[in-house]
């Protein structure tokens, strides 16, 4: 079980991307805004609607007036939240500067191959190329062969990054058809911190926020809504980093960080938080973590 504690990217950190933040006009103090007008915000890089009309009154300051609509497209990658992306046709490019990092994280995405890079002082010392294009499941018949649907990975880790301070990240997400959208739900880089080893008998599942309603007549309606990932495991860890491990996530006990069970299976990724865990201090040298870990959103 490892996790990334990821860094908190602000605007000095994101070099360039060739996402564009001009999802609505910037807004501006001197101008009149009617109801319904929508503005986006360089300072908080969020979009904001109008509730009432107003001149010279700051989205950000005043929630009576401007109703937050999130994060603009060039940011919703970075706002540690699931549900939100960033897009483009045909291919997605950030460069970042984030310092000291060996781990990076694309959750949520749609392309056919992503690839980080990793310079210094003007010199590439790493580079990774993955594709999300893994086959299709149960191929074991001629009819299967040609109509069963082409698997694809929704996340990629990027593991073995090398720790410099001035290292600088190049991400690249493409597609096979320039036509075709590029997404991006969460990108985050950081430092990992490895519990242990998983055991057999990770329980996996999903919290569906879904409405489900029957009426006096017997009709169902649904109301499709976002779902988060929830994972309880247990850990196998060495009992001289007992007190190390205790520490580490007692500090992060209100930070969203990316757990891996396994970077064998990408359903043991989960960008969240832990619910509750307990250390069983079981031998001299073998002790035992237990994790309940809920998704974000």
């Amino acid at each position: 079980m490892k996790l990334i504690r990821p860094t908190a990217l602000i605007d000095a950190m994101l070099t360039s991307s060739t996402a564009p933040e001009n999802d609505y006009p910037v807004w501006a103090a001197g101008t009149v805004y009617a109801v319904g007008a929508r503005v986006i915000l360089t300072s908080t890089h969020r979009k904001y609607e109008a509730l009432a009309a107003s001149t010279g009154v700051n989205p950000a300051s005043d929630p009576t007036k401007w109703l937050d609509l999130g994060p603009t497209n060039r940011w919703a990658m970075f706002d540690a939240r699931v549900g939100t992306a960033t897009t483009r046709p045909g291919s997605l490019q950030v460069v970042l500067a984030p310092g000291a990092a060996d781990g990076l994280a694309l959750i949520d995405i749609e392309a056919e191959s992503a690839s980080v890079t990793l310079t210094v002082s003007g010199n590439q010392i790493y580079s990774r190329t993955q594709s999300l294009n893994i086959g299709g499941n149960a191929i074991d018949t001629w009819f299967a062969w040609f109509f069963e649907p082409l698997g694809k990975r929704t996340g990629l880790l990027f593991l073995d990054v090398p720790v410099y301070e001035t290292g600088v990240l190049t991400v690249t997400l493409t597609r096979d058809n320039p036509a075709d959208a590029v997404k991006c739900g969460t990108l985050l880089v950081g430092r990992q911190f490895d519990i242990g080893d998983t055991e057999h008998g990770v329980d996996l599942g999903i919290i569906d926020y879904s409405r489900k309603e029957t009426d006096q007549f017997g009709v169902t309606s649904v109301v499709e809504r976002a779902f988060a990932k929830r994972m309880s495991a247990r850990v196998v860890m060495q009992t001289d980093a007992l007190d190390d491990v205790h520490r580490t996530l007692a500090s992060i006990r209100a930070t969203p960080v990316l757990w891996i069970g396994s970077e064998s299976f990408e359903s043991l990724t989960v960008f969240g938080f832990y619910k509750e865990f307990s250390i069983d201090l079981a031998y001299p040298t073998v002790s035992y973590c237990s994790l309940t870990i809920e998704g974000l959103t």
